[in-house]
């Protein structure tokens, strides 16, 4: 069982949101009851995302010595329920709130044991995401600064010459097996920095990057100890922006206090080493697809696009490219024009620096993919030198998902490339992939990208404890350009 499951619609994953903030509020409730709870509400999440009816209840009332929240499948068509009531008040402002709970009541009652408040709380929490959802959305712009600075975002801190850097993608959940992924990689490879590729699931709200992010790096930095600490740079995904980004933003401010010179000012940042042969270029996507009905690709903000330009023009060096969104899918449809693989907003804005990118690297799909190299995009422009998916590192796909399912020939994989193996710790009823992430070691001459596999695991089947990390799934060099 996999307790949670995020889905790309913005109103379920702030019902997921809300729902989960009043089970940590319960304290009258067990850790599995909380679990099973928070697994129902994913199976609504993933129906309303599927299109696909819930399963039938089971049988009201509930056992004894069975759980007081009810079964998963109860929970589902409770969750669903008082969506749908909480829905119907929002569209009808003379429904009154005695009228709206005895609504709640008499619709969550008939499928759930847990009680009626438990999910009036879930509502309350759930109004107040949404009302920050749809204020305008944090966002730094560097020309809004007065006066406007061109290198507000620039990192301070240089990374030395010789060093490493750990890259996660997709990584903000509060899961088990994910924390094991981090704790083990920084007592295997103690790097000098951390890139997260953004998601802090379910919708980025302040809690939830509480919880997720500055905590769990506390935690574990506790438990390994090490010699110092890396600091943390990230950029938003899609998830992040869905209540608005005020989470993300109080993440930014606080994750690298006490770590010298390395301040995040804003969602786009630019790290350099301290010999000027490489930078590390992160941009913001999330903000574009903060409402997946509006759009599906996204593009950046007028005057990010002006600053992402101005320092790979300016830079002696060579840039490793970052984004949450893709700029290629061998998967998903990303428009509707007569190229769906291809992010045309991204591609027009850096397709005439790939002679300045050795790599891109991005997330959003939960996946591990090695695309082509050189690959030739449009006859006439630069190839790009490298594309990598790197979106694995908590969430991962399941076998009926299919991830790596060609359905854009033009977005090739490299030839054999290494794919995810299935977890060990899967189940006969679920049946999914591990997960994976890199680690960089920079040098003057070249970085070498070493890839990395790590097992998942659900609620069912459990390791006794952090399985190490083995050998890398695959190296490469990223040699420089410039």
């Amino acid at each position: 069982m996999r307790v949670q499951q995020p889905v790309r619609d913005r109103n379920m994953s702030l019902w997921q949101s809300a729902v989960r903030q009043t089970l940590v509020n319960r304290a009258d409730l067990s850790d599995g009851d909380k679990k099973q709870a928070e697994y129902g509400v994913s199976l609504h999440a993933q129906s309303v995302q599927t299109n696909e009816p819930l399963a039938l209840p089971d049988p009201q009332p509930q056992a004894d010595g069975q759980s007081p929240v009810g079964s998963p499948s109860n929970i589902a068509q409770g969750s669903k329920a008082a969506f749908d009531a909480i829905q119907a008040h929002q569209n009808n402002d003379s429904l009154g709130h005695f009228a709206f709970f005895s609504m709640l009541r008499d619709f969550v009652m008939k499928y759930s044991s847990w009680d009626v408040e438990g999910w009036a709380q879930c509502g309350w929490y759930y109004m107040k995401y949404y009302v920050l959802a749809h204020l305008p959305p944090s966002y730094n712009d560097w020309q809004a600064h007065a006066p406007a600075d061109i290198n507000f975002g620039v990192i301070d801190y240089l990374l030395p010459k010789n060093s490493r850097v750990l890259m996660i993608g997709d990584w903000g959940t509060h899961m088990p097996d994910n924390a094991a992924l981090l704790r083990q990689a920084l007592e295997k490879f103690n790097p000098d920095i951390i890139i997260h590729l953004g998601d802090v699931y379910y919708s980025g709200t302040v809690e939830e990057c509480t919880a997720n992010v500055l905590d769990v790096l506390d935690q574990i930095i506790a438990d390994v100890n090490p010699p110092k600490r890396p600091a943390f740079f990230t950029i938003p995904g899609n998830h992040d922006y869905y209540s608005g980004g005020s989470g993300f933003y109080r993440t930014i401010g606080k994750v690298n206090s006490g770590v010298a010179g390395c301040t995040q000012q804003a969602s786009y940042f630019c790290l350099r080493t301290e010999d000027s042969k490489w930078q590390f270029l992160g941009m913001d996507t999330g903000y574009g697809d903060r409402n997946p009905v509006d759009q599906q690709a996204p593009s950046l903000q007028v005057h990010e696009g002006t600053w992402h330009r101005d320092k790979l023009e300016t830079f002696p060096g060579t840039t490793i490219l970052l984004s949450h969104h893709q700029l290629i899918s061998a998967k998903e449809k990303l428009n509707g024009g007569q190229r769906p693989y291809l992010n045309e907003n991204l591609y027009a804005t850096f397709k005439q620096y790939f002679d300045r990118i050795a790599a891109w690297y991005w997330g959003h799909e939960h996946n591990f993919i090695l695309f082509q190299n050189d690959l030739t995009i449009q006859k006439g422009d630069k190839p790009l030198k490298k594309g990598r998916l790197l979106g694995c590192s908590a969430y991962e796909e399941t076998e009926s998902e299919d991830p790596y399912a060609i359905n854009n020939p033009p977005a090739k994989f490299m030839k054999n490339m290494p794919r995810l193996k299935l977890s060990d710790f899967r189940t006969d009823l679920q049946s999914f992939y591990n997960h994976a992430f890199a680690i960089l070691d920079v040098a003057p001459d070249k970085i070498t990208a070493s890839y990395y596999e790590y097992p998942s695991w659900g609620e069912t089947k459990v390791p006794p404890s952090d399985p190490p990390i083995d050998k890398y799934l695959y190296q490469e060099q990223l040699k420089p350009m410039r």
